[in-house]
């Protein structure tokens, strides 16, 4: 361990720099996983905007049994809709595992095989740091850095469920202030980010269609800036894996 604490990490921001870097190169691949996510979504969608329109057109004629439906399957596309969009940020790890290669199709069809293992996962991970941060704060901080590479040792390692944060938890050790300074480092990043791009959205009345369309834009901002994260994330666990051999 001693060792291990002499060999310091690549220094925040030009682990930053990187990330950037090979986010906007790969940005096209990035957004063609989304768009096959939300293609596949789209479907429950519009199925969701037909029923609501025809109980709103139709108003009080609507029979009770069919709004029970209406709800029923609403809800039943809600979480469809979710599975895809899931999907499609799972497609993001491995368009990474792929050193940015192959079709996007290909990849996305390839995140049936994780979505269980990496729902279950970020489940298990997130009681875990719940129940830590019950008994107080700081213990909740401090093992949700420990668990944070939990996903990457699923997707790079493959290791599931306890398997996973128990490698999270390994690689983090001795490490715990650099990784936490990184992380606070992207966090004050990202917040500053969007309180920016929100920003004329506290001008804007709420209901029309400048709050509207803006409001699509920062989503789609949102969306687009999360895999910068990702890739930095990504960075620092490689990182911590060549020490820990």
């Amino acid at each position: 361990m001693d060792k291990e604490k002499k060999i310091k990490l690549v220094p925040v921001f030009d682990t930053f720099e990187i990330a950037l870097k090979t986010w906007w190169k790969n940005l096209k691949k990035i957004v063609l996983i989304y768009l096959w996510g939300l293609l596949y979504a789209l479907i429950p969608m519009a199925v969701i905007a037909i029923l609501l329109g025809v109980n709103y057109w139709l108003g009080d004629s609507v029979g009770l049994g069919f709004r029970i439906a209406t709800v029923i399957i609403s809800v039943l596309g809600f979480f469809t809709a979710l599975y895809f969009f899931i999907r499609s940020y799972i497609g993001i790890f491995l368009l990474v595992k792929n050193d940015y290669a192959g079709h996007e199709k290909k990849l996305f069809k390839e995140t049936r095989q994780y979505f269980w293992p990496y729902v279950s996962l970020v489940i298990l991970t997130c009681v875990f740091v719940l129940l830590w941060t019950l008994l107080l704060i700081i213990p909740g901080i401090i093992y949700s850095v420990l668990y944070s590479f939990a996903c990457y040792a699923l997707f790079f390692e493959d290791k599931r469920g306890l398997a996973a944060i128990r490698r999270s938890v390994q690689l983090v050790s001795g490490y715990f202030w650099p990784v936490f300074g990184r992380f606070i480092f992207v966090g004050v990043i990202v917040w500053v980010f969007s309180l920016l791009i929100s920003l004329p959205l506290s001008f804007a009345e709420k209901g029309s269609l400048f709050n509207s369309i803006w409001g699509a834009i920062v989503q789609v901002a949102s969306l687009l800036i999360g895999p910068i994260v990702l890739v930095y994330t990504y960075s620092i666990y490689k990182e911590l894996v060549k020490i820990k051999k």
